[in-house]
């Protein structure tokens, strides 16, 4: 049986973490540049490409996921850049149970707040963030921003191609599917791999919240958050809620 987590995989290994991790790296830095150390935790951390990148940088990173499978890819990775990072199976609505003292810098990215079944089950995860962030902490998250979505009436996703980490080229093709009455939709996420003699196509879909600046800024206040900033990239563009798919939150106590 085809799961989330393998396509995600797949999916992940088709990207330029190259060309993403130059456009990225730099704004998680400029978060820093007061810190002559810190020590930073990556929740929904994936195949941990930005833990790695931030631990190559010198920072004390600590990586945690609830898919094992993306947990192994990022223990593999790490060995192959010869960089320290502990990373933990876990979820992250529990990561006050598994991960010890403070942090100077929270992630999650990727829209993995969407992945969470319930909004209460954001704003229990944010309390947790909130409480392992140090006293000049500051808490990231990246999210798709469904009012510029349910105003453009956005679907389709472009195809996306890359290859495999044996080189098998593949594309992906990504769509929503609504769910009536609810705070949710389904992302039905397609990938057609090549194999010597044909295409063999792998399909999934998950559930996804659909959040919105106004959610999200809630959630942050009321989990005692008080210097909320929002961007619509990471060059720190201004967000525009009608205007811009993705959503940058940067958040301090």
């Amino acid at each position: 049986m085809v799961v989330f987590e393998d396509l995600a995989l797949i999916y992940d290994q088709a990207i330029d973490w190259t060309q993403r991790l130059s456009n990225e790296l730099p704004f998680f830095s400029s978060l820093l540049k007061n810190h002559k150390t810190a020590r930073i935790l990556d929740l929904a951390c994936g195949s941990g490409r930005h833990a790695i990148a931030l631990a190559l940088e010198g920072f004390d990173v600590i990586g945690l996921d609830l898919s094992s499978t993306m947990i192994a890819a990022a223990e593999k990775y790490a060995q192959i850049n010869q960089v320290a990072v502990e990373f933990i199976t876990a979820d992250m609505q529990k990561a006050t149970d598994v991960v010890e003292g403070s942090f100077d810098l929270i992630l999650c990215i990727g829209n993995s707040l969407a992945l969470l079944p319930t909004l209460q089950a954001v704003q229990s995860t944010l309390e947790g963030a909130y409480s392992l962030l140090g006293e000049k902490g500051i808490f990231v998250a990246q999210i798709l921003n469904f009012d510029e979505i349910q105003h453009t009436g956005f679907r389709f996703f472009p195809l996306k191609s890359g290859k495999t980490a044996k080189g098998n080229e593949v594309i992906f093709a990504r769509f929503f599917e609504p769910i009536t009455d609810s705070m949710n939709v389904q992302l039905v996420f397609t990938g057609f791999i090549k194999t010597e003699t044909s295409w063999r196509a792998k399909t999934v879909s998950q559930s996804i919240l659909q959040i919105n600046k106004s959610k999200l800024e809630s959630i942050l206040q009321k989990t005692g958050f008080t210097r909320i900033s929002f961007f619509s990239n990471y060059q720190k563009n201004p967000f525009s809620p009608l205007e811009n798919r993705n959503l940058l939150s940067v958040a301090s106590k």
